[in-house]
């Protein structure tokens, strides 16, 4: 996304660089980098080449309801119908929608079952990255096998990471588990793979191949995802403030 920093505050949404075509995919595409690729067609090439700062500001009476929005993008409804309105009102924005599918992946259960250890009430959780609904991302020190250890975390984080991860191939979680769990995912070694371990190459047909899910007792499944594209009839440069 153009190396741009964005992203909402307590009182609105600031973003800076950000071209109108990666403002199109979140306000109309809110499941996440995974899901982004190739979303738009029709639209001139300034699209993607003009940059532009954005600051909005939402009113004093919409600001408790702002303020409860959810962490990942698909839980900010407030934030999709700004950047709507916005696009409307300021670039006249017009398009339809046309039906598609993409190369994604199911994660499932195995017929072992899942081993996973649960989380308990009280239990002390480790230094990390955190994730969306509380959970906690150790990734492997330098210079060790590569692995991602999660604590606390639940399937949805899960999947939102692992879906970063894939390319372009996004994942959806259909193991039916609604609890949290500790577990650690490992990468598996391949001496002829001329990546180095833990890297995957942008055009691998099979991002996700490379990681034990099995070990989890998890089964993840290659498939076409239905997703609607997004076709610009119209759009014109943002008029002045």
């Amino acid at each position: 996304m153009h190396g741009m920093r964005w992203g909402t505050t307590p009182d609105g949404y600031h973003t800076q660089g950000q071209s109108l075509a990666d403002t199109i995919l979140i306000a109309y595409f809110p499941q996440g980098l995974a899901y982004w690729h190739d979303r738009l067609s029709g639209g001139p090439s300034w699209l993607t080449s003009d940059l532009y700062d954005i600051d909005a500001k939402v009113s004093e009476a919409d600001l408790a309801a702002w303020q409860k929005q959810g962490i990942p993008l698909d839980q900010k409804p407030m934030l999709q119908q700004m950047l709507q309105s916005m696009l409307a009102e300021r670039c006249h924005l017009v398009f339809h929608r046309v039906r598609g599918s993409v190369d994604g992946y199911r994660l499932e259960l195995a017929r072992s079952g899942a081993r996973l250890s649960e989380t308990h009430a009280g239990d002390t959780l480790p230094q990390g990255v955190k994730l969306t609904a509380g959970g906690i991302l150790v990734p492997s020190p330098r210079g060790e096998r590569t692995r991602w250890s999660f604590y606390n975390t639940t399937m949805d984080e899960f999947v939102r990471q692992v879906s970063m991860q894939a390319v372009g191939h996004p994942v959806q979680d259909h193991t039916g588990l609604i609890g949290r769990y500790n577990f650690a995912l490992n990468w598996i070694s391949d001496p002829d793979r001329p990546e180095r371990e833990g890297s995957i190459s942008g055009d691998d047909p099979d991002p996700l191949s490379h990681w034990d899910f099995n070990r989890l007792g998890l089964r993840i499944i290659r498939t076409k995802l239905p997703i609607d594209n997004l076709v610009i009839d119209h759009i014109e440069r943002p008029s002045q403030n």
